[in-house]
This record gives structure tokens, C-alpha cells and sequence, in this order.
């Protein structure tokens, strides 16, 4: 069961970065072209958090499906301990903080009281979100596992 939700999790990767990207340039178009908040832009911030979503649950289903990488992770504090550090600490907390700039940010965006403001906050938002996404995924695995 693990090595396949470890593939999954692997390949979903590049859903939630297609998506990430996806959103982020909609609100950048709409803020730059002062676009109303269309639906095309609603629906690609959904389908990000969604993605998000998906991808923090299997990453959280990895983590304690595999106690040895925990256990030697959560012991090793000290930052020269590698890739075993990077995946069970620095990973971990870096995608929930991820996860919370998505939701904290489509909450923003729905209070948001004109077009201009929704695409804005979307904008830092997802874009810090997707900032993130990119420093937490361990670029030295696998690109794609198969």
C-alpha cells in the first residue's frame, strides 16, 4: 500500500503545481486587464485548494503509515541530518503552512468586497501558497515514480 500512495502522492505533485500556476496567472490577468472575477477564476482557486487538500491527506497518510522515517526524523533536530530531516520536519511543516495560506486566502478572497480585491488577494495568496509548495517538495526525489 505505501510505495503505491507514494506514487500517487509523487505524481499528484504536478496537479497541484499545474493548478497552483493555473490560478495564479488568472488572478494576475484579471487584476492587470481589471477583469471582473469570472467564474473560469473561481473554479481554478477550487480546484487548487482542492488539490491541496488531496495532496496534504496522502502526504499525512505517508507519514504515519511509516513510523521508522518519523521516529529517526523526530529525533534528528539538527539540520544536517539530511533528507530524512527534510522529509519528516521541514516537508510536513512547510506544505500545512501551504495548506493554511490556501484556505486563509480563499476566505479572503469570498470577503473581498470588489473584483480588484479578489484578484489581488488571490494573487499573494495562491502565489505565496504555490511559493511555498515550491521550497517544500524534495526536488531530489524521484520526479515521477511508476
Amino acid at each position: 500500500m505505501y510505495p503505491y500512495l507514494l506514487m500517487v502522492h509523487g505524481a499528484w505533485r504536478w496537479a497541484v503545481l499545474g493548478l497552483g500556476v493555473a490560478a495564479v496567472a488568472l488572478a494576475l490577468r484579471g487584476l492587470l486587464q481589471k477583469l471582473p472575477w469570472e467564474p473560469r477564476t473561481a473554479l481554478m482557486t477550487q480546484l487548487f485548494g482542492i488539490a491541496v487538500d488531496s495532496q496534504v491527506l496522502m502526504g499525512a497518510a505517508l507519514y504515519l503509515t511509516l513510523p521508522s522515517l518519523t521516529t529517526v526524523a523526530l529525533k534528528e533536530v539538527d539540520a544536517s541530518a539530511g533528507s530524512d530531516h527534510f522529509i519528516g520536519l521541514d516537508h510536513a511543516a512547510v506544505m500545512i503552512a501551504a495548506l493554511i495560506v490556501v484556505h486563509v486566502g480563499a476566505v479572503m478572497v469570498r470577503r473581498a468586497s470588489s473584483d480588484a480585491a479578489r484578484h489581488r488577494r488571490a494573487l499573494l495568496s495562491y502565489g505565496l501558497a504555490l511559493l511555498l509548495i515550491l521550497i517544500g517538495t524534495p526536488w531530489w526525489r524521484p520526479l515521477l515514480r511508476l
